[in-house]
């Protein structure tokens, strides 16, 4: 009965991160359409996905200017 549970418990979950997946790439997919045509800046849906799935770490990020005298 346990390992029957834990089966559904795991379809359940692999079915979860699966659908995910493919909202964020339905969503990918749409924004880069959007963006294409004239005339359109980001979204905040695209600006959120972006920040989401940027691959930058600290050592990307620009130098920071100390502040003080």
């Amino acid at each position: 009965m346990i390992l029957v549970l834990a089966a559904i418990i795991a379809v359940f979950l692999a079915g979860s991160v699966c659908g995910i997946f493919a909202m964020l790439v339905i969503g990918i997919h749409a924004e880069e359409r959007r963006v294409t045509r004239a005339g359109n800046g980001p979204s905040r849906a695209g600006a959120t996905s972006r920040c989401f799935l940027s691959t930058q770490t600290g050592d990307d990020l620009p130098a920071r200017v100390k502040a003080g005298r």
